[in-house]
């Protein structure tokens, strides 16, 4: 099959499995052949903030241990 017979094939099955999941938009095909399957926005925003929010927080925790000692042994 060629590829001008695939690519709308591909596309159409893509697309009516993809309607499964809520979590992500219909495929989109790219100018260099590449098909991508996009993370619904919100959902992208809402974890986004929330890794945000855990990176703040495990940054801020590890500021409250104080400073660090040296490993070292000194005799």
């Amino acid at each position: 099959m060629s590829d001008e017979k695939q690519e709308p094939q591909l596309m159409a099955l893509l697309t009516e499995l993809v309607k499964q999941f809520s979590d992500y938009d219909p495929p989109r095909l790219r100018k260099d052949g590449d098909i991508v399957i996009p993370l619904d926005a919100v959902l992208k925003k809402n974890r986004e903030a929330h890794q945000n929010f855990a990176d703040a927080f495990s940054e801020m925790m590890r500021e409250d241990l104080g400073p660090k000692r040296s490993s070292t042994w000194v005799k």
